[in-house]
């Protein structure tokens, strides 16, 4: 690479005589040129070896990572290799090099061949790395180290005819300690050359596919954690740089967060000299702008491209948003002022001058009544756009124009405005809902008012819905009690569901009595219950809810059902005891104890196979709990409380059991260090009874004299 060094021009006057300032060649310059060259003395020599590779084998070459077995990191080329000349004269002196005349090659500093040293130097003294040169079916093979006065030395060790490939191999020895750390540096450093080389072992480096989330001319955008880098970088040939974005001049709309990666010319960036970071002067700040510049006007083109090819307004603020959904409030809203649909802006929500807007979701068979709502444009992109003049008759009109369960967009202003209202939303095809007369016999009669009513949907949840109902016709009823809650400063609805209720019960039990009812085939999707005020008298045939219910609910409630799991998962079982069920380690355990353990397994497996749903009978039991209905129900005892009750007993009797088996382990000890207490313990407790020697005993009379 062209290192862009220029020509000085050197003027005096009245000199007497020059000296010419020289670096002198020492052991004191080699060792501080290489030990404190790189901040990173493993991703240094990583990057150099790898990069002169690159250079002259353009991904034909391979990285061998260390391993346990084989503790040595080496980087095979197979381009030219090198002649004994040049062996001599560039690559045993520091600063020489072939690369500065073209444009080609990333190095050119003369001194990244050296970079092994970099890492071999340390306290303990300097290692040797190894090169063997493959050249005109030649090899040489060379020893680099540092003589006894501290100064680099290479020596060729062997010279003999060769068939391999023509190349050259650089290699040393690891440190044991750093194995794992040269895979991460391979990991970083080899994913931005392009083509990669062939690392072994295979599958010692893997990479994630990167997802990209905008590309352009020497730039690409990429998903955040895909890639194994953050934030803007540039690479120049394969070496890739973090980009520092307070040493340039932008726009701003590069942010320090943004996944990218711009690629730069060879030579239009000048390096420090390990390479570790880029050097700032004008004509890498130049470079950079540029890039910068580039990729902000190329995002804007596509992005502009990408909304002009909308149909809609609606669907270009779909478009807008989705492009833009990383770049942040700031760069957003500053696009908004850029970008616009055939020269409309891009609202973030729909303008309401003039109007309101009230929106339906998908699958709504009810509402309860126009709402002006703010809506976000790109909401509407599928939606049916509805425009309203007239209010009257509206639930009617939808029926009429087949948009029941469609989603709508639905907006109601005065005629005079209506031009205006569409042209600030791009003029969409719309569905005039006036054009749709409603007859007279589908009318309101005298005896259909507006009333709060509760519609059965789906599975026998409900929907509160204010809606045209015909008093005359009957049906069912709930009675409504208002319950003020001091708590929340405000209200709360409470219902009464039969007649002999004493307590009324909050909404979402009224759901849970009306599921059950639902799932026990007593009330059918799409009935309407009608919700009368606790002060107020209804005419006409209507019944409470639950009073024809309650007795075909209790006849479903059958005593012998109950099992004391109602509810119960695996989760309310102790995960000690969990562990304990799964183990088969009870062989020579006292009998007690196998018998809790066979009867803890066979609770386990039936938590484990959720067989534990709720039965008819506790469905029924709990619907009528609900309404305030009493039913006998058997003191049955929970068998999880029951296990543990006899896990405590039996903890009390053999000392060691609690301690083994609520130990705190790692969950891959818990096979082995736990199972292995158990067997001894148990193993302990079946031996014999050894005799105290130090235990009294008594004789009788008789035994003393005999002994005597």
């Amino acid at each position: 690479m062209k290192l862009g060094m220029k020509q000085h021009a050197h003027t005096a006057t009245g000199v007497k005589k020059q000296i010419k300032v020289a670096f002198e060649t020492n052991a004191v310059a080699f060792y501080a040129t290489f030990s404190g060259l790189a901040k990173d003395k493993i991703r240094y020599p990583m990057r150099e070896l790898s990069t002169n590779a690159w250079d002259v084998a353009r991904g034909n070459f391979e990285v061998h990572l260390p391993t346990r077995l084989n503790p040595v990191f080496r980087v095979r080329d197979f381009g030219t290799g090198m002649s004994e000349h040049d062996m001599e004269n560039v690559y045993a002196k520091p600063y020489a090099s072939k690369k500065r005349e073209t444009n080609d090659q990333v190095g050119g500093w003369g001194i990244g061949s050296k970079s092994p040293y970099a890492y071999l130097m340390n306290d303990d003294g300097a290692g040797t790395y190894f090169v063997t040169s493959f050249h005109d079916g030649v090899m040489r093979s060379y020893v680099m180290g540092l003589a006894d006065d501290g100064m680099p030395t290479m020596d060729l060790m062997h010279e003999a005819p060769s068939d391999e490939p023509s190349g050259l191999e650089v290699s040393f020895a690891v440190r044991r300690d750093d194995i794992e750390e040269f895979n991460k540096a391979a990991r970083d450093v080899l994913w931005s050359f392009n083509p990669r080389p062939k690392i072994f072992p295979e599958g010692a480096v893997t990479w994630k596919e990167p997802v990209v989330t905008g590309q352009g001319e020497n730039w690409t955008k990429y998903k955040d954690s895909t890639v194994p880098f953050y934030g803007p970088q540039v690479r120049m040939g394969c070496v890739m740089y973090p980009l520092d974005l307070d040493r340039i001049e932008t726009s701003g709309f590069l942010d320090y967060d943004d996944v990218i990666l711009f690629d730069a010319p060879i030579g239009s960036l000048k390096v420090t000299l390990s390479r570790e970071e880029l050097a700032y002067d004008e004509t890498t700040k130049t470079t950079l702008k540029s890039l910068v510049k580039q990729y902000e006007d190329s995002f804007i083109a596509q992005l502009t491209q990408k909304v002009d090819a909308a149909e809609s307004l609606f669907e270009a603020a779909s478009i807008f948003e989705e492009e833009t959904e990383l770049l942040g409030r700031t760069r957003t809203d500053r696009l908004r002022s850029i970008v616009d649909w055939q020269g409309i802006h891009i609202p973030e929500t729909l303008s309401k001058a003039n109007c309101k807007m009230d929106t339906l979701q998908e699958g709504w068979q009810q509402f309860d009544k126009f709402e002006d709502t703010t809506v976000r444009t790109k909401w509407a992109a599928d939606a049916k756009i509805v425009i309203e003049h007239n209010p009257s008759y509206s639930f009617s009109r939808f029926h009429m124009a087949g948009l029941v369960g469609q989603k709508v967009l639905w907006i109601r202003c005065k005629r005079i405005f209506r031009d205006d209202v569409l042209r600030a939303l791009g003029n969409p095809d719309v569905i005039e809902l006036d054009t749709f007369k409603v007859p007279v016999s589908k009318r309101v009669s005298k005896t259909i008012r507006k009333r709060k009513t509760i519609m059965v949907t789906s599975g026998g949840r409900l929907q509160r819905i204010t809606q045209d109902v015909d008093l005359a016709e009957g049906g069912l009823m709930v009675e409504q009690f208002p319950s003020y809650s001091r708590r929340r400063g405000g209200s709360s609805d409470f219902y009464r569901l039969h007649s002999d209720q004493n307590a009324s019960i909050a909404f979402s039990e009224v759901e849970g009595f009306v599921m059950t009812a639902f799932e026990f085939g007593l009330i059918e999707v799409g009935t309407v219950i009608l919700v009368k005020g606790h002060d107020q008298t209804v005419a006409g045939d209507w019944t409470m809810l639950a009073d024809d219910m309650i007795q075909p609910i209790r006849d479903r409630v059958d005593v012998s059902e109950f099992t004391g799991l109602h509810k119960k998962t695996i989760n309310n079982l102790n995960h000690n005891l969990q562990e304990v069920a799964r183990m088969d380690v009870f062989g020579r355990a006292p009998e007690n104890v196998k018998q809790f353990q066979t009867d803890l397994k066979a609770l386990y497996g039936q938590l484990e196979s959720n067989d534990t749903s709720s039965t008819a009978s506790d469905k029924a039991f709990a619907a009528l709990k609900k309404i305030g209905v009493e039913v006998n129900k058997p003191d049955v005892a929970c068998p999880i409380a029951a296990i543990q009750k006899r896990y405590e007993t039996l903890c009390g009797e053999y000392l060691l059991l609690r301690a083994i088996v609520e130990e705190h382990t790692y969950y891959h000890q818990r096979n082995t260090a736990k199972i292995q207490k158990l067997e001894h313990y148990f193993e302990l407790l079946s031996r014999p009874e050894v005799a105290n020697d130090n235990e009294e005993i008594e004789f009788t009379d008789a035994e003393l004299e005999q002994a005597a």
